[in-house]
């Protein structure tokens, strides 16, 4: 087996053990904080907000730092870090005593963590071009299947061995990523581009500032990039506007029932399950016809089915709504991630996938509060039409400014590097 395709397959197990790690208690987040002494649901789903958001807006802090260090020094290193503070603080989050200790341990997590960007960056360094959709495809349906199993194990794992007990249980599960990646992946190393004779003659404070410029600036200025950029942080941003609400939205419509995590759980795992089974098919199929065409009837398709799941009745219909939703969210992240890294030069994808995660963050961070806010001024149902009509701005954005080329995606050339 090729070097590339061992790594793809070492990082795909490694993503899906991570992924049912870190859903697996979100669930239930929400009643851990009731459990913890939260008076009302209204102000669970405040703390919720900022359980999210503040984790989210780490993170979109330290990405940039990150994925400029993985440039540097490696994007191997920088998933072993992710990982292993994952499994530190999701430890300590299971201490936890009080939802100011909650939030703050959660806090430092998105500071460290950001294994999906990190997994992501390597996997489109090592894989060659003409793979690129197919095998973030792969990686792509490996964090689905995650996604879809945690919250189900995690579910019924919090009712039967209480909700403080599953985040020792996902601790578990990231530090057996952590050892894999440490065993098993290796990194090619890449030799420097050589100086240009007038850049070796610039001052040091001179060449600091280009180094900088290049890294940061300069490797996202091409509208491709930039819009991608924005696409994929609309993406996030709507995702996270129903976090703090979904689980109290199910418990608004069945009640306080004895199996109210294991239900919770199910209902957060379809989308990812459906998400995974068109996750492959959608990057394979896009790399033949465009990944533009994908990514613009996967978003709008979205935005449509969040309508009708503002006016179940019942559990059961927002589990076949969400089932639909995911098969279109499967071919979003692919496709948009593939269409960036082809619009960056492989020296810089560290950098640029580090501004892309922090941006991405930073619509995790907004979304929750919206989402809270929404809910508690316009009803926990009015978020699902804000998440819908967010994924048609976004519809709109790719299809007018992300460029294509007799059916293939034209990426700009990237700013050449001047060390």
């Amino acid at each position: 087996m090729s070097h590339w395709k061992r790594n793809l397959a070492v990082l795909c197990f490694v993503q899906l053990v991570t992924m049912i790690g870190f859903s697996g208690f979100h669930p239930f987040v929400a009643y851990y904080l009731l459990e913890m002494g939260v008076p009302t649901p209204a102000e669970a789903a405040t703390w919720m907000a900022i359980f999210n958001s503040g984790a989210a807006a780490s993170m979109m802090i330290a990405s940039p730092i990150w994925g400029t260090l993985a440039d540097k020094h490696g994007r191997r290193m920088m998933l072993i870090r992710a990982t292993a503070a994952g499994c530190l603080f999701t430890f300590l989050m299971g201490l936890a005593r009080s939802p100011e200790m909650l939030i703050g341990f959660r806090v430092v997590q998105g500071l460290f963590s950001g294994t999906v960007v990190a997994a992501i960056t390597l996997v489109a360094t090592e894989t060659p071009e003409e793979y690129l959709g197919r095998s973030l495809g792969l990686m792509q349906t490996a964090q689905f299947v995650g996604q879809s199993i945690g919250p189900l194990i995690g579910g019924i794992a919090a009712d039967a061995l209480g909700y403080r007990n599953v985040f020792f249980v996902s601790s578990t599960l990231l530090l057996t990523s952590t050892i894999t990646t440490l065993l098993f992946v290796r990194e090619t190393k890449r030799a420097k581009p050589a100086a240009k004779p007038e850049a070796k003659a610039a001052s040091t404070q001179e060449k600091g500032q280009r180094r900088f410029s290049v890294r940061g600036l300069k490797a996202i200025a091409n509208r491709n990039t930039m819009f991608l950029v924005l696409t994929l942080a609309g993406n996030s941003f709507a995702i996270a506007v129903l976090s703090p609400i979904l689980s109290l939205y199910i418990k608004e419509l069945i009640g306080d029932v004895p199996n109210l995590a294991t239900i919770a759980g199910t209902v957060m795992s379809v989308a990812a399950f459906s998400s995974s089974l068109s996750a492959v098919a959608l990057g394979r199929w896009a790399d033949k016809i465009g990944q533009k065409k994908i990514l613009v009837a996967c978003v709008i398709g979205v935005a449509v089915v969040h309508v009708p799941q503002s006016m179940v009745t019942h559990p059961n219909q927002l589990i076949v709504l969400r089932s639909l939703q995911g098969l279109f969210m499967g071919g979003i992240m692919p496709t948009a991630n593939a269409l960036l890294a082809r619009a960056t030069d492989i020296s810089r994808r560290g950098a640029v996938f580090g501004f892309s995660n922090s941006a991405q963050a930073g619509g995790r961070a907004l979304g929750p509060a919206m989402g809270a806010a929404v809910a508690n001024t316009l009803g926990m149902s009015s978020a699902f039409l804000v998440t819908g009509g967010i994924f048609g701005v976004m519809s709109l954005l790719v299809g007018l400014f992300v460029q294509v080329d007799d059916g293939k995606e034209r990426v700009e050339e990237p700013v050449p590097a001047t060390t």
